[in-house]
C-alpha cells in the first residue's frame, strides 16, 4: 500500500482562516448576520433627527407597521417606510417618489446615507 503525502501549506491566508474557524467555535456568542437596522429604527420611539444640509433637528417616530411621523415645531408628515437589506425606503407623502438609504451604526446613534454621503443621523 502507498502513501500520499500532500504538501505542507503554511500560508499566512491559511493559518488565519484556521484562527478564525477556531474563534468562531470556542465564541462565547453565536455568529449573528448583520443587524436590521431598519427594524431598530422602527420600534414606535421617539428619535432626535439631525438633518445634516439644513442643520436641523426633527422627531422621527417609525411604527413596525410602516408608517410613522418626522416632525419639527411647525410641520409634521407622515411617510411610509419599508425595509431593505442595507437599508430603508421612505416614501414622504403619497405621490412623491421613495427615497432609499443605506443605515449604518455609529458611535453616537444610526446614520443614514445616500451615494456615501450622509443625509441624517437619528440619536436617543
Amino acid at each position: 500500500m502507498s502513501s500520499v503525502r500532500l504538501p505542507n501549506d503554511r500560508s499566512p491566508y491559511r493559518f488565519s482562516i484556521a484562527l478564525i474557524v477556531i474563534a468562531a467555535f470556542f465564541s462565547n456568542e453565536p455568529v449573528q448576520a448583520e443587524e436590521n437596522l431598519a427594524g431598530v429604527i422602527a420600534d414606535g420611539k421617539p428619535w432626535e433627527m439631525y438633518v445634516i444640509k439644513r442643520r436641523v433637528s426633527n422627531i422621527l417616530v417609525f411604527r413596525p407597521d410602516g408608517g410613522g411621523t418626522i416632525s419639527d415645531s411647525a410641520v409634521s408628515i407622515n411617510p411610509m417606510w419599508r425595509a431593505v437589506p442595507d437599508g430603508i425606503c421612505i416614501r414622504p407623502q403619497p405621490g412623491e417618489d421613495e427615497k432609499c438609504l443605506q443605515l449604518t451604526r455609529t458611535k453616537t446613534g444610526i446614520a443614514a446615507s445616500q451615494n456615501g454621503r450622509t443625509i441624517w443621523v437619528l440619536k436617543r
